[in-house]
């Protein structure tokens, strides 16, 4: 069987840098798959490097199903902006298999291992979401043990990367994924990765996450890793056959400020990446970082129980 594969990638101006950095990995790591950008909405991408390593995709080139499903997902996961379901248009496209990955990630090895894996699963991924117990995806996980089983919470995963193959079943699981969100408004949050576990749940996916065993890559959250030297200690202190393919700095907009973050300037030369540090360090020392991030909790907060006051006025 001959697949038609690629990798997948939404991006504006905002994240054009991480963006740029990403493919650079991607590039640097030997990988040659073919790389199709979807424009996530606002200002578009403008570095002249992305557009020489990408086909920008027109979301008009997808079917009309597709258009009407991000359009019905969008009433349903009211508090996801609708560029991050984007990357659901992946299912309605030409390739057989591909990988989606956000662009808060660095790319650590040849990503064509992961299509390796795909020959015996529909979907393959490496992180460590599945130890948070649903912390992340659900207001209520305990409910979500009784509906599905006490173990399922052990399955989930990230939506910022992983590789899948192109089947109908997947589209039809997201739309029972819908109906089982209009069914149980209050239990899972309403954001794309909480979505992606319940429909995975529902037509019991057949998964295979390389961070568990008998593979047993290492965490690919940057979380987990103090600075760049404690990320290749880890890795000196594996088995030959142990890997890590990526790091993924999620949980909020890496800045650079974190020694962690030191990946993220892997294409930028010196001077751009001083730059970075010298305003988005100043920033942080200034406590402005902290305040707009207690801002942005305070504005969530209070738009949840605007939402919860508006449904108890509903009912």
């Amino acid at each position: 069987m001959s697949n038609r594969r690629g990798i997948y990638l939404v991006a504006n101006q905002k994240s054009e840098t991480h963006c740029a950095n990403l493919i650079a990995s991607i590039r640097n790591t030997g990988c040659t798959l073919p790389i199709r950008l979807i424009h996530f909405g606002g200002t578009p991408v403008q570095q002249t490097y992305i557009y020489k390593q990408v086909e920008v995709v027109d979301v008009a080139t997808f079917p009309q199903e597709a258009f009407d499903f991000i359009n019905n997902l969008q009433e349903v996961l009211t508090d996801c902006p609708k560029g991050f379901l984007l990357r659901f248009l992946a299912w309605f496209g030409d390739w057989d298999e591909f990988i989606y990955s956000d662009n808060d990630i660095v790319a650590l090895c040849n990503w064509d291992i992961f299509f390796e894996h795909l020959q015996d699963h529909d979907f393959v991924h490496a992180d460590f979401e599945y130890k948070a117990k649903g912390k992340y995806n659900f207001n209520n996980p305990e409910a979500v043990g009784k509906l599905f089983g006490e173990d399922k919470l052990n399955t989930a995963f990230t939506a910022g990367h992983f590789a899948a193959r192109r089947k109908r079943e997947f589209i039809d699981d997201f739309y029972q994924a819908m109906d089982w969100y209009r069914a149980h408004p209050t239990i899972a949050k309403k954001h794309d990765q909480a979505f992606m576990h319940i429909a995975s749940l529902l037509g019991n996916w057949n998964i295979l996450n390389l961070c568990k065993a008998p593979h047993n890559w290492l965490s690919s959250w940057a979380g987990d890793y103090n600075n760049t030297l404690d990320l290749i200690h880890a890795l000196q202190k594996t088995p030959d056959n142990c890997h890590i393919s990526h790091i993924h700095y999620s949980g909020g907009y890496p800045s650079g400020t974190h020694p962690v973050h030191e990946l993220l300037f892997a294409k930028s030369g010196y001077r751009k990446r001083l730059t970075s540090l010298v305003i988005n360090g100043s920033i942080e020392l200034l406590g402005i970082t902290y305040l707009l991030r207690k801002k942005k909790r305070l504005t969530s907060r209070l738009n949840q129980a605007f939402k919860s006051l508006k449904l108890f006025t509903f009912l």
